[in-house]
């Protein structure tokens, strides 16, 4: 009955430090960074979106980025998101589908800089008669900028639960500028940036009771994201809103 009862109070403990640590490991590793965001709006000609208008999406990067598929299928889904509000039956064209007929010789974008190809392409009356099936309204051209730096790097002694950490934390700040062309008038009608920018963390701490353990922890923020929101819901109301240049104020969002 004693060895039992040894068994079973070893077995507790060891279910009890289990739960401890699973439950330590979860609040320490669900946090979330705040990221700021900044949106200016800067207008050149007037603008005015209508039901059922076509509208085409470029990252103007070269097709050799690896993650260029992805990231035009998020500003896509951002600009549609933040436009069906409004206009929910407003068409955007997949950037696959207007680079086939945009620019028949893929190697032309993957050897010449996104910006500069686009640019003289719309210089190009070749290029417009050969997108004029499309019918498009606006052409937006989006460009993209990302950093990161490290902060800060720290190591405790003595951490509050009674063991050492190493911790650090870094910026992410993300750039994202929309150039919206009007297609119908060959001119363009203006732009929108979004900056965006998160603080990070990651670290080990040594938990030393009830057994010594180490427990990873940190918070994460995704700036693309909510640079990506900021764009979308700009260049809504550049296409939808004629008033004059304007730009909010920064604000905080939770990622």
């Amino acid at each position: 009955m004693l060895e039992q009862s040894k068994g079973d109070g070893r077995l507790l403990r060891w279910v009890l430090v289990r739960r401890f640590a699973f439950a330590l490991l979860f609040i320490t590793l669900a946090g979330s960074g705040c990221t700021t965001v900044w949106i200016r709006e800067h207008r050149l000609a007037p603008t005015g979106l209508a039901s059922q208008d076509t509208i085409a999406v470029i990252v103007t990067s070269p097709l050799k980025h690896k993650h260029l598929s992805e990231l035009e299928n998020t500003v896509m889904g951002c600009i549609q998101d933040a436009l069906a509000e409004t206009y929910s039956d407003v068409r955007i064209i997949p950037p696959d589908e207007f680079r086939k007929l945009a620019v028949p010789d893929p190697a032309i974008e993957t050897d010449s800089p996104g910006d500069i190809l686009w640019q003289s392409l719309l210089r190009d009356p070749a290029f417009h008669d050969r997108i004029a099936p499309l019918g498009l309204r606006y052409l937006i051209f989006v460009s993209t900028e990302e950093r990161t730096r490290l902060t800060d790097l720290e190591w405790k002694g003595v951490a509050s639960i009674g063991g050492p950490s190493l911790g650090g934390s870094w910026e992410r700040s993300v750039l994202m500028e929309g150039t919206v062309v009007d297609a119908r008038h060959r001119r363009v009608a203006g732009s929108v940036y979004a900056y965006a920018s998160g603080k990070s963390g990651a670290g080990v701490m040594l938990v030393t009771f009830p057994m010594i353990l180490p427990i990873p922890y940190g918070t994460v923020s995704f700036p693309t994201s909510v640079a990506c929101q900021g764009l979308g819901e700009g260049l809504a109301k550049l296409l939808t809103d004629g008033s004059s240049t304007k730009e909010q104020a920064a604000e905080q969002r939770e990622d």
